[in-house]
Parts: C-alpha cells; sequence; structure tokens
C-alpha cells in the first residue's frame, strides 16, 4: 500500500487575486481552494488513499480520492519514501521562507545566446527606455574636493595601480596560466591567513576578504583546461589543507561555458571558479532573512579580490552570475539546498586585441506578459 505524504516544499500565496499553492521544487503552482489546503494539511503524516477518506470525513469519499489523485499527479503529494528523501529548503532554512522563496525563483535563468540577438535586444528592449542618471548628485550643496596627488612622493602604490588596471577580459589568448599564478590567486582569495577569538563561538577563520561574523560559507571549486602542471579537471580548494582535491578528470571547459550558461568567451579563458554557499554555516549563528543577503556580499568581496590577484598576476579576469544552478549542482554533487552555486570567476591570458568590457554580454529572456 502506497503512503503520500505533502510535497515538504509547498507556499500557499495570493498572487493576481487569486490563492495559489506554489512548488518551488518546480516552480509550478495551481489554484488553490479551502478543500483543497485541507486535504494537503491532512497529509503532514504519510497516509495512503484508503485512509486519507477516513481522517477527511467530512468530505465523500470519492471526493477525496479524486483530490488526492490530481495532488499526486501535479506532485504536490509525493510518496513516502520520496518525501522523505527530498532535501527541503523550508525545512532546512528554519524561519527563512522569503529566501527559499528568492532562492527558486532566481536558479536557472535562461538567457539570450548569441551576439545578434543580444544586441537585438539591447536596441529594442533597453536603449528606448530613458536611462537614469550615471551618477547621483545633491546641486547647490557645498563641495569639498578631493585632492588629486601632484607631488612624486604621492605617486600611487602597487594597489592603486593594481586597481585602476583591473578590467574585465572576454577575450584571450591560448597561452596557458602557470600553476604559480593560479595558486597565489586562489590560495589569496580564499586561503587563510589566521585564527580570530570568536568567545563562545570559539575560533573563527581569517581570509583576505570579510565575511559576515567570519563565518566564510563560500568555497571555491576550480574547473581548469589551461594551466601548466595542472591536470585539467574539476577540483576543490581544500582550505585547512591549502590544496586543490580532483574531483573529476578530463577538459571540463565545454561544461564550463554550460554551466555559464552558454557564454562561449569562458571556454577560452585558462581556468574558472565555482563559487558556493554553504547556507548552513551562516544559519549556525544568523537565523533570519538576512543571513541571505549576506551570502552575496560575501561572495562579492571574494570575486573583487580574486579579480586584483589576477591583475596582478597579468591575467585577465572575469566574473558572471548567469549561472545554470541545477547543472551546476549535478557537475559537483551539491544538493542544491545546504550548498548551491552563487557565482563564477576565472582567469585568462588576455588576448593582445582584448578590450575592457563596458557590460556583460549576456540578457535575461524576456518574460512574456500577461494579457
Amino acid at each position: 500500500m502506497i503512503r503520500f505524504r505533502r510535497n515538504p516544499d509547498l507556499l500557499i500565496c495570493w498572487k493576481a487575486g487569486q490563492l495559489l499553492v506554489e512548488d518551488l521544487t518546480r516552480k509550478r503552482n495551481i489554484l488553490a481552494t479551502a478543500e483543497l489546503v485541507t486535504v494537503l494539511s491532512a497529509f503532514e503524516q504519510p497516509l495512503s488513499v484508503e485512509e486519507s477518506t477516513r481522517v477527511l470525513s467530512g468530505f465523500t469519499p470519492k471526493s477525496v480520492a479524486a483530490t488526492v489523485r490530481r495532488l499526486v499527479k501535479e506532485k504536490l503529494l509525493l510518496p513516502e519514501e520520496e518525501a522523505n528523501r527530498r532535501r527541503s529548503r523550508i525545512e532546512a532554512w528554519t524561519s527563512n521562507l522569503a529566501s527559499a522563496f528568492y532562492h527558486v525563483a532566481s536558479r536557472d535563468l535562461r538567457y539570450i545566446q548569441g551576439d545578434q540577438w543580444i544586441d537585438h535586444y539591447l536596441r529594442v528592449q533597453v536603449a528606448p527606455k530613458p536611462r537614469p542618471p550615471t551618477f547621483r548628485t545633491y546641486p547647490g550643496l557645498p563641495a569639498v574636493p578631493l585632492r588629486v596627488p601632484e607631488r612624486s612622493s604621492d605617486s600611487p602604490g602597487e594597489l592603486e595601480r593594481v586597481l585602476a588596471a583591473r578590467r574585465t577580459v572576454r577575450e584571450f589568448s591560448r597561452k596557458s596560466v602557470s600553476y604559480d599564478d593560479l595558486s597565489i590567486v586562489v590560495r589569496g582569495t580564499w586561503g587563510q591567513t589566521g585564527w580570530l577569538d570568536g568567545g563562545p563561538l570559539g575560533r573563527l577563520a581569517v581570509k583576505t576578504s570579510p565575511s559576515a561574523g567570519a563565518l566564510h560559507p563560500i568555497e571555491c571549486y576550480v574547473v581548469a583546461w589551461r594551466v601548466e602542471g595542472l591536470e585539467p579537471g574539476l577540483y576543490h580548494y581544500d582550505v585547512g589543507e591549502n590544496a586543490l582535491r580532483q574531483l573529476r578528470r578530463g577538459d571540463l571547459r565545454k561544461e564550463a561555458v554550460r554551466a555559464a550558461s552558454g557564454q562561449q568567451w569562458v571556454g577560452r579563458a585558462a581556468f574558472c571558479c565555482i563559487l558556493t554557499a554553504v547556507f548552513t554555516r551562516t544559519l549556525w549563528k544568523y537565523e533570519d532573512e538576512t543571513a541571505f543577503k549576506v551570502l552575496w556580499l560575501d561572495a562579492g568581496h571574494l570575486t573583487q579580490t580574486f579579480c586584483l590577484l589576477a591583475t596582478s598576476r597579468g591575467l585577465g579576469p572575469f566574473q558572471t552570475a548567469a549561472l545554470q544552478d541545477s547543472y551546476i549542482d549535478n557537475l559537483i554533487g551539491l544538493d542544491g539546498v545546504t550548498e548551491f552555486p552563487v557565482y563564477l570567476c576565472g582567469a585568462g591570458v588576455p588576448a593582445r586585441t582584448a578590450t575592457p568590457t563596458a557590460s556583460p554580454r549576456r540578457c535575461r529572456e524576456p518574460r512574456p506578459r500577461r494579457r
């Protein structure tokens, strides 16, 4: 006898004046009624169809059975074994419903591919709209000009020169990156530099970039295909051992392109780093919705550090948020709930003809308008 349980990733919400039951995992929803919600509530515990007709004695057995069959077809009710196996964001991220909703809504988005279609989208969808001001100004208020160094003693230091030189690069030569350069960039971005006394929280790691609560939830997975002295493959950076541990062998540049939503120029670099977030690491201390927000701040801090270190080594860095999340989950072996991808960066030897990129060559596919 098959028993069913309610899908653990369901939300009930109002949209456009309608009450809907939304399946976060599948990004689907169905119109809800009070009776349907009552039936779903009964399946908090595993029930067979026959058992549900007895539990829901206020309805006719025929109507209950028909509703249960519909909910099973829509995967709002799952076989008990599958429901128990399912990693639920709502259950894993206690009190973070808004985070779970946003996380699912922003995963696996489709992007326009091909310069021709991107240019068409920019001309037709973007350029005709009034552009907001590039800078915020407060005219009429007193202004205190910042000083511009003039004396040789005030010449820019190395950090200032690197900051000024940093550009996003998407045109690469076929030269390999040295393993020393890769090591310096990866360790300098994700490596541990010391320990911090966290009081009752114990010792906390210190790195070159700040992290909320010094929890450092961002992990680094390196996909390398053009690095001297490193076998092509997928690696995880082990912070404690300061070492790369090989997860998969082989030239995975095509996989890297697919992970970056089909952006072909990614495959012409030398390596890319997939940033993932171990969300439970942050939830250990922060249980409210702020916990989800700081993941993106941490990823931004790290990626800027990565870009500056790559620039200092003469490499051309890039970054992109156009990810195919479920594909990356499967590529690395993540569950997508306790750990999931958040950002992608990488580098290669810039082509001599490389020009700074003003904006990423990626655009979201426009959503169809509701009539």
